[in-house]
């Protein structure tokens, strides 16, 4: 018979006591941070880089087509990609500096103010719209979620899609809509947003200006929507619904000043996936 190590034996049992009194913790949940606002954390943009991102100077083991955080520096192989879970979405429009007057953040817009419906209606060409100031609006569709490592960490996360992306991402939100949930009376539900996993790869595509790498179709994490589902119980979906209370409540939304000027998106336009928000 083999011999187990006393070492490890006693590590074993330190670890299982350690869980136990943890328990304690469950009435302090978040004690502490209660007078914290928006400006005191800070949530990362996943980004996907491109041939042209800076980072790719800085750092010998990046390429283009890996997912980075923004904040952390970890990256992802854009083939292999990662686990994501959807929380809350915002739709605006993001003012920026045109490039030869320096670049740089402006402001952010509601889809149905005054500034956007008038640069629509000056627009001689579609998805290209200005202010009266000469700045440039760009369409921008912000998912904030978690994403998970390989050891099943979580972290919060923001994705911004703005120009090629928006396809990638409607088509993932009308696929989030149409699952229908079970129930044990005989009714189907939509299911919430954050109920399921997702997992998000990059994919080389090309147009008239060029090649650059994008979001592929976003997938669920498993075979099907039964295995990437989330239980209402489950750590990641409280998770979930903590966030979405925070941004519906004001608590948490994107610094997107903080978004560095003169960042690009693959079409040469600037982007805005480069900042960090605040949470």
């Amino acid at each position: 018979m083999a011999k187990t190590d006393s070492k490890t034996t006693d590590v074993v049992k330190k670890s299982d006591a350690a869980m136990v009194e943890y328990g304690a913790y469950a009435e302090y949940a978040g004690a502490g941070f209660e007078n914290q606002t928006r400006e005191d954390y800070s949530i990362p943009f996943l980004q996907i880089l491109q041939a042209l991102s800076p980072q790719l100077q800085e750092n010998d083991s990046l390429r283009p087509g890996m997912i980075l955080n923004t904040v952390t520096g970890e990256a992802w192989d854009g083939k292999k990609g990662l686990a994501f879970v959807p929380v809350t979405t915002q739709h605006l429009y993001v003012e920026w500096k045109p490039r030869d007057a320096g670049g740089g953040f402006v402001g952010v817009h509601e889809v149905n103010s005054d500034l956007v419906k008038q640069a629509k209606a000056a627009s001689t060409e579609y998805g290209k719209y200005n202010t009266p100031d000469g700045n440039e609006l760009i369409e921008t569709y912000y998912v904030y979620g978690l994403v998970l490592d390989d050891d099943g960490n979580a972290s919060e996360a923001v994705l911004a899609f703005s120009s090629t992306k928006i396809k990638r991402y409607k088509g993932w939100m009308t696929k989030a809509r149409t699952i229908q949930i079970p129930l044990p009376d005989g009714r189907r539900i939509p299911a919430p947003l954050f109920a399921h996993r997702y997992r998000l790869r990059t994919i080389l595509e090309k147009n008239n200006k060029g090649q650059f790498y994008n979001w592929d179709n976003v997938t669920f994490d498993g075979a099907n929507a039964q295995e990437a589902r989330l239980l209402p119980n489950d750590p990641l979906f409280q998770s979930a619904v903590g966030i979405k209370t925070l941004i519906e409540q004001g608590k948490a939304r994107a610094a997107y000043e903080s978004q560095a000027p003169g960042s690009l998106d693959e079409e040469g336009t600037q982007g805005a996936e480069s900042g960090k928000p605040v949470f």
